[in-house]
């Protein structure tokens, strides 16, 4: 007679009397009394209670007379780190100082001060003897003191306490308990004066290994190559059998690793199921944005984190008249970066365009709700951020399911419950804990019990009380299975015995979890599954079986003397994710990967050629692979960069393709130096994202940098020649002030990661001025124009005569242009790195540097056409590195070479329009580029390919431009 018929039986004895079946759980009684239900009809008279239940509902009554309130679990921790605070600042010596005070210790501390209360202990009882280490039994003392004190002071009680409010029960109900109870010396000592002599215990069975009835189930086993095959191969086998899956029951011995892998398979397939112990709060777009703002706020703000949240749909602006991927857009390009001042600062009107400023003042208004309701500084108030978290999620999540909903109602529900605890600022690194700690306790998706055509799963603590037909026990290993015996370091075993001996010690407990766990199991009737991960892929080794796996195969045999090596052959060779060795097994295939391994299956041990089966069935990945072999061939082909344009679409002069271009010298130098490279930017326009990212060992990027120089050097000499009207007046604390004004500009615009990072760059900054004004005071040209656009007094881009057949239409900017003679003149473009690419004998370097040459020509016709000077002369050009990097070097070149330059800008022009978009000649250049996911190593792929005569008729134009130096 098992415990289902044995607590039938007890029911019948009075039948008409008032029961209380006493469960560890509301789930598990209500389970228990449906099999009773189901294998001998209804029963009456029977509430199902826990214990803490049934006397918590006792006591109300009593407690709200008093004005007395119950001090709950959560909130208990609270009051401890509080009691904990005040004695660390009462002896800052003391066994735990405020620094210990994180998380895990208060939460080890309040649950050592719970087991002592329970046991009965109070604090003129705790003897500092009794510890191994006398502060900490002190410690423990004062505190249990400090923690009586607060409760009578502020009219409080936690469950320890109830037992003086308690009164025997007047209905004369029989109480029903099941052993072992698990009770604490103070919940005997409750239910028994509640029952007042009706309290019956029912002994429970033998161990599922071990019971006779047990052994008449059907048993299968098996093991797979990690927990993702090993539930792979369970569902598998659920698929292809005829029982229906409402009629199975799956328990997870590792709930927490194993339901997110079963979850996502069952979702997949469109099963329904149920889940005991739910799902973290991460798995719902509520979930993910009350932990995502939370990691917005522990890394500083940034602004990638907060675009990632709404980019996923996480969290949305209630403001509809922009779409989300505008909002991401415009995050991502407002150079916010990180710093919570700045949303504030770069939001301003001033700093947006017309076109942004309304978007900028919506986001802006959003921004200040956010982070008006965070505390200033770095002490944190956690149940304040808690309820900012809760805010948040409220008003900027969309709840577009019952998950989403739960979530918010959880967060509603947890502010209020911790409203009443006792806080205190604490540093925000101490605060972002404990928030994680009370978000981690939300689940989705708990239901307790199976529902009527739902695959039900449920965990090792809870499960097994369903009564379906099947169950399947996951995970019965020998590092899961295990209970763990590690002592408390705050009340050892050696402590608790000598405190009371009502003390569990943690042998005990370990003891009664394991009894009565296996005797649960013993419960299990009809098919039962049992399986292992015989690969830890985490840890990349081996693990065994658990001892039971072995124990069972011993009782369905019959048969004692099996061991360890009887087991593995009954087990067989383990099962994996895409399980060809198994595939003729397969009756009902799961996915595609189980299709797959049908199809590379063929009789006997043997396997198909998978690349080819592949290739014939995904044309795509087919053609990948033809471009991959293509790119690593002798000839040039289109998945080199070569276009197939047709020859007559081509216009037929250069004069055509001229007017219908507007070029920049940047772009042609760009194409000189990869074409692929131009392809990606400016015929695709694929951009890579400029977003701030914080570096906490670097203020500026080069790019920044160079702007800033660049900046500093025109506002000086504008102020020194009078906008090049006069020459130059050097003042040295002119330019200083004009530096130093234009640092605190883009300290606005670019925050600093530290003083430190700031000091030193700024350093260096002053170290390039100086350069350059000791450049400048030797210079004794007369500085004229600065920042020079090149167009026309419409804005519109010039057009350039290049030679006496060729023109083309100009657009850029020359960063300076001096007069060094009567109607002639030098420009000069600054460069603030190294010059270590711009070599004296490398006048166009291959079409990479076309720069000086252009410009000359540009600024002369310029000069000629504004009137400025009709006879001017652009003679010289300059290349001038006013930094310390640089040493104030400057790289001359006579502009004697027009007609040369016209021929290389007519070969480059006629390369690139007849479709020749090949990647670069030296692969260093791959090192910097943006694009080099793209390409991967196709430069390198390409070097072979310029040297071979099978390319020279096409190539042939762009390589004698390389070779020009």
């Amino acid at each position: 007679m098992d415990l289902i018929d044995r607590l039938y039986r007890k029911i019948n004895e009075a039948p008409l009397s008032p029961k209380v079946l006493l469960a560890r759980s509301y789930a598990q009684g209500h389970q228990l009394l449906e099999q009773i239900c189901k294998r001998h009809g209804a029963v009456c008279n029977v509430e199902v209670q826990t214990l803490r239940g049934v006397v918590t509902a006792n006591v109300k009554a009593e407690l709200y007379r008093r004005q007395i309130s119950l001090l709950h679990e959560e909130q208990a921790v609270w009051v401890v780190r509080l009691l904990m605070k005040q004695l660390a600042e009462e002896n800052p010596k003391s066994y735990i100082t405020e620094a210990m005070l994180q998380p895990g210790i208060v939460s080890k501390v309040n649950c050592a001060l719970s087991d002592m209360r329970l046991a009965g202990i109070r604090s003129d009882e705790v003897n500092a003897e009794h510890f191994t280490n006398g502060l900490k039994g002190e410690y423990l003392k004062r505190l249990l003191a400090a923690y009586e004190r607060y409760l009578q002071e502020n009219r409080r009680t936690d469950i320890a306490g109830l037992m003086a409010y308690l009164k025997p029960g007047a209905d004369n109900s029989v109480y029903l308990a099941f052993t072992p109870t698990g009770w604490t010396w103070a919940e005997r000592q409750m239910i028994h004066k509640l029952a007042d002599g009706q309290l019956c215990y029912l002994d429970p069975d033998a161990p599922f290994h071990a019971n006779e009835a047990f052994s008449t189930n059907r048993c299968k086993m098996f093991r797979a190559a990690g927990s993702l095959a090993e539930v792979r191969e369970g569902i598998r086998r659920m698929l292809s059998d005829p029982i229906a899956l409402d009629r199975m029951e799956i328990i997870l011995s590792d709930y927490e690793h194993y339901a997110p892998i079963l979850y996502s398979h069952v979702e997949a397939l469109g099963i329904e199921y149920t889940l005991s112990d739910g799902l973290p709060l991460i798995y719902c777009a509520a979930g993910k944005a009350a932990t995502g703002i939370l990691d917005w706020v522990t890394e500083g703000f940034p602004v990638k984190r907060l675009a990632e949240l709404l980019r996923h749909g996480h969290i949305l602006f209630p403001d509809e008249r922009w779409s989300r991927s505008e909002w991401v857009r415009f995050l991502e390009k407002s150079n916010i970066g990180w710093g919570r001042d700045r949303y504030v600062a770069m939001l301003r009107p001033e700093r947006l365009t017309e076109e942004e400023r309304e978007q900028g003042a919506a986001l802006n208004h959003y921004m200040r709700d956010w982070l008006n309701q965070l505390p200033e500084g770095h002490e944190w108030n956690p149940l304040d951020l808690l309820r900012w978290v809760s805010h948040v999620v409220q008003n900027y999540v969309p709840t577009g399911s019952l998950d989403d909903a739960s979530v918010c109602a959880a967060l509603k529900e947890m502010t209020v419950r911790y409203a009443t605890c006792p806080s205190e600022p604490m540093p925000m690194d101490s605060v972002i804990p404990y928030v994680r700690e009370m978000l981690a306790g939300i689940r989705i998706r708990v239901t307790a019990t199976p529902r009527p055509g739902m695959l039900h799963v449920s965990s090792l603590q809870n499960g097994g009380w369903s009564g379906r037909e099947r169950t399947w026990i996951v995970g019965v290993d020998e590092r899961t299975w295990r209970i763990s015996a590690v002592q408390d370091p705050l009340l050892l075993d050696q402590e608790r015995m000598a405190l009371s001996k009502s003390l569990e010690t943690v042998q005990e407990r370990a003891k009664r979890v394991r009894s009565e766990r296996e005797s649960r199991l013993s419960q299990i009737r009809g098919e039962v599954w049992l399986s292992y991960a015989s690969y830890d892929v985490g840890e990349h080794k081996s693990q065994g079986s658990a001892f039971q796996l072995l124990q069972v195969l011993r009782l369905q045999a019959g048969d004692e003397s099996l061991d360890f090596g009887a087991l593995e052959q009954a087990l067989g060779e383990p099962y994996r994710v895409m399980d060809i060795a198994h595939a003729a097994e397969l009756t009902a295939p799961m996915d595609g990967i189980d299709s797959w391994a049908g199809l590379l299956q063929e009789p006997g041990d043997k396997r198909k050629d998978g690349w080819q089966i592949m290739l014939e069935s995904y044309p795509d990945l087919a053609a990948g692979y033809r471009a991959h072999a293509l790119r690593q061939g002798e000839k040039l082909t289109a998945y080199d960069g070569w276009l197939a344009i047709d020859a007559g679409a081509i216009p037929t002069g250069l004069e055509a393709v001229q007017q219908q271009d507007i070029i920049s010298v940047s772009q042609l130098e760009t194409y000189a130096s990869c074409g692929l490279h131009y392809y990606f930017f400016y015929l695709l326009k694929l951009r890579p994202k400029d977003v701030a990212e914080f570096d906490r060992s670097r203020w500026l990027q080069a790019g920044d940098r160079g702007t800033l120089l660049h900046d500093v050097f025109r506002r000086y000499l504008e102020d020194v020649t009078d906008n090049g009207t006069k020459p130059a007046r050097h003042d040295r604390s002119r330019l200083v002030d004009g530096m130093e004004t234009v640092i605190e500009e883009y300290a606005v615009a670019v925050p600093a990661p530290n003083d430190h990072v700031f000091a030193k760059e700024c350093e260096e900054i002053r170290r390039d001025v100086e350069v350059f004004y000791r450049n400048e005071v030797d210079n004794r040209d007369q500085p004229l124009f600065f920042e020079l656009a090149l167009a026309t007094p419409d804005g519109e881009p010039m057009e350039i005569q290049l030679s006496d057949d060729i023109r083309y239409k100009l657009r850029g900017f020359v960063d300076r242009v001096d007069r060094i003679g009567p109607h002639e003149y030098r420009i000069i473009d600054y460069k603030t790195g190294s010059r270590s690419k711009y070599n004296d004998s490398d006048y166009f370097s291959g079409g990479t540097q076309l720069q000086l040459a252009m410009y000359a020509i540009a600024v002369e016709q310029w000069l000629r056409d504004t009137g400025v000077d009709p006879e001017a002369r652009v003679t010289e050009a300059e290349y001038v590195f006013p930094t310390e990097r640089g040493r104030g070097e400057k790289v001359r070149r006579i502009q004697n070479r027009r007609d040369e330059l016209a021929v290389i800008v007519a070969k480059l022009l006629a390369s690139r329009n007849s479709g020749i978009y090949v990647p670069a000649k030296d692969a260093m250049t791959c090192r910097w580029c943006h694009y080099q996911a793209v390409c991967g190593s196709h430069a390198e792929w390409m070097a072979g390919k310029r040297d071979s005569s099978l390319n020279a008729d096409t190539l042939g134009k762009l390589l004698e431009v390389e070779r020009i130096g």
